[in-house]
């Protein structure tokens, strides 16, 4: 049987344009679909809620850095500088906030957005370091974490340029 012949004989069918149309609806639909705007976030869990609430307590505590690393596992990796080597343990990382964390300066945090997927939560501040008789230093970072089992087992701040 020739095809071309065939697809002639579909094509002047009465089946042809009911068909037609209905694929060509189809294709529509699925074209306005795609680029619909996403539908908002759902609530997070209440695991992921528990991963927040790590996060916003440590980064709180960073005043006290003996307290601080009460929230982190005790093997612990963060990089405050996201070129930097890791520090790992919670006494090494008590030792680098304590030499950030020197007399006379203090550090404010907000919090602009927070993200949280599963163990990941992720930040965007501010953190502003001030030291008496200079400018403030203004850092937009970007803060991952990730929380397992109420600890936080990495901290990675990116700057956000």
């Amino acid at each position: 049987m020739n095809p071309t012949r065939s697809i002639r004989r579909l094509v002047r069918s009465a089946a042809f344009l009911p068909t037609a149309a209905l694929l060509f609806t189809a294709a529509l639909l699925q074209a306005c679909a795609s680029s619909a705007p996403p539908s908002p976030a759902a609530a997070p869990s209440p695991a992921e809620a528990a991963n927040v609430a790590v996060v916003d307590a440590f980064i709180a505590a960073w005043d006290d850095p003996d307290r601080a690393v009460e929230y982190l596992a005790s093997d612990a990796s963060i990089r405050m500088i996201e070129d930097q080597p890791p520090i790992v343990g919670q006494t090494a990382i008590a030792e680098a906030f304590k030499g950030f964390m020197t007399p006379g300066v203090t550090l404010t945090v907000e919090t602009l957005e927070t993200t949280v997927h599963g163990p990941i939560v992720m930040n965007k501040r501010i953190d502003t370091m001030k030291t008496e008789g200079q400018p403030d230093q203004v850092f937009p970072v970007v803060g991952v974490f990730l929380v397992k089992n109420g600890k936080i087992t990495e901290w990675t701040d990116y700057l956000d340029k």
